[in-house]
């Protein structure tokens, strides 16, 4: 008798191999994860562009800081009074955009933590949207021709797809 397991006419009672089936789901979660991560974070603007309230900006500052110690050069960042079309109070807002001209034209979505846009546009989250695709659609397209590969060159096993097991019925 040997240890591990017996071997009777060619069959192990070990366990079972479980092959890459929990790999690629694990892999389709993450993607979804990172889609979401994707979608929350960078399109702001789209979400502006389809659904932000519609506003004015007056009063906007902008600072440049200077960076260049760490290799990133300078960056500007800009702030105003956002006065919605409906007659809402006035707040201050980070503003994104062209704000050479004032009063400006802006549009607002998140609220008063929200930011304001000069000109949002849809374009915007052509690039975010189509990764988050890409990251939650890769892995269950992989998962899927994996598992129909499986259940073709399987024999004798028969799936949900295929009606009843007829062992079962027995």
């Amino acid at each position: 008798m040997s240890e591990g397991g017996s071997v009777v006419d060619g069959q192990r009672n070990g366990p079972e191999e479980v092959g890459a089936a929990p790999w690629l789901a694990l892999a389709c979660l993450v993607g979804l994860v990172l889609a979401y991560v994707v979608l929350t974070n960078f399109t702001t603007e789209l979400r502006t562009a389809l659904w932000g309230e519609p506003g004015t900006v007056t009063q906007a500052d902008c600072r440049t800081y200077d960076a260049t110690v760490a290799n990133a050069g300078t960056s500007t960042s800009c702030s105003g009074t956002f006065t919605p079309d409906d007659g809402g109070s006035a707040f201050v807002v980070p503003v994104e955009g062209d704000i050479d001209a004032r009063p400006v034209r802006a549009w607002l979505v998140d609220g008063t933590s929200g930011t304001a846009y000069v000109s949002p546009t849809v374009w915007a989250g052509v690039l975010p949207i189509g990764l988050s695709l890409l990251l939650a659609g890769l892995p269950v397209a992989v998962t899927v021709t994996h598992v129909l590969r499986v259940r073709r060159t399987t024999p004798g096993r028969r799936g949900p797809f295929h009606g009843s097991d007829p062992e079962s019925s027995a």
